[in-house]
């Protein structure tokens, strides 16, 4: 996406110095995405705007979250192995949030021309993310919507 005009950033609760320290564990350099994409939100300002969801619900006992995980993980091509491969990188990577009721917060995947919103996806619990297929194709202009 970077010989076109799409500019990608993760917007993730945290304090600044564990962005890096991320970054550094997964090992992503600034060529792949770095810590130039990757903004904190340590009071969950956006988080709040956008109206995301949150709640104990959402993140240990919503029905979604195990359907989305036998979507994306026995579903999927190479799904359990991209699964294991997760798995192996986060082992080490243990961050507790700036506030403790920020654990509880769910994303969302957001895609903007200007001031118009060609998606917003709301997860609606752990693990039920955007398909990031979907999310590429309308950031290159195949196509908009809401998921």
């Amino acid at each position: 996406m970077n010989s076109s005009d799409i500019r990608l950033v993760l917007i993730s609760i945290g304090l600044p110095e564990k962005a890096k320290s991320l970054i550094d564990h997964l090992e992503i350099n600034d060529n792949d995405f770095g810590i130039n994409h990757l903004f904190v939100d340590p009071e969950n300002k956006i988080y709040d705007d956008l109206q995301l969801n949150r709640g104990v619900k959402e993140t240990f006992f919503s029905e979604t979250t195990p359907l989305a995980f036998v979507d994306r993980f026995f579903k999927k091509k190479d799904g359990m192995k991209e699964l294991l491969e997760v798995l192996g990188k986060w082992n080490k990577a243990f961050y507790i949030p700036p506030k403790l009721d920020q654990s509880l917060l769910q994303g969302g995947t957001f895609v903007f021309d200007g001031e118009q919103t060609l998606l917003a996806h709301y997860d609606a619990s752990t693990g039920a993310h955007s398909d990031i297929d979907d999310v590429i194709a309308i950031a290159r202009g195949g196509g908009a919507g809401t998921q």
